[in-house]
């Protein structure tokens, strides 16, 4: 059910809010994802939406055209920053080393959802598990 306005504050009822609605199947890699993060976790949503400005928002701000050049290559530091620091987080929690050099650098080819066998896969060998969206309604 929509917020209705509050009479409190009269800045309130003049924001625009966007409204964001995921359903992903519950047994999927996006339902397993979101119901840890809003049961399993502390702040859930906050998590969830910190993650995707991390990835996009110097990409949305650069389409807004509202932004110069040195905020959106701030923006992008800043972007780098978080994702580096998840990174960091991962490499500490599952014991991976960092990369010693470039040429250490994993390699990811490209998988196209049609080259998966249908069947029991590990979860190593399936699609794209960070990119598989037909989960959602």
């Amino acid at each position: 059910m929509p917020r209705k306005p509050s009479n409190d504050d009269p800045d309130k009822s003049t924001k625009s809010r966007v409204r964001f609605i995921f359903e992903p199947d519950r047994s999927s890699p996006n339902g397993i994802t979101y119901s840890w993060l809003i049961h399993r976790t502390y702040k859930g949503k906050e998590k969830a939406a910190t993650a995707a400005r991390a990835f996009w928002l110097p990409f949305a701000y650069q389409d807004t055209g509202k932004h110069s050049e040195a905020e959106l290559k701030d923006l992008a530091r800043q972007s780098i920053i978080r994702m580096e620091e998840q990174i960091q987080h991962l490499r500490e929690t599952f014991g991976i080393e960092a990369p010693s050099s470039e040429s250490d650098q994993p390699q990811f080819p490209e998988i196209s959802p049609m080259a998966v066998p249908t069947g029991e896969i590990s979860l190593l060998a399936q699609a794209d598990l960070l990119n598989d969206f037909s989960d959602v309604l």
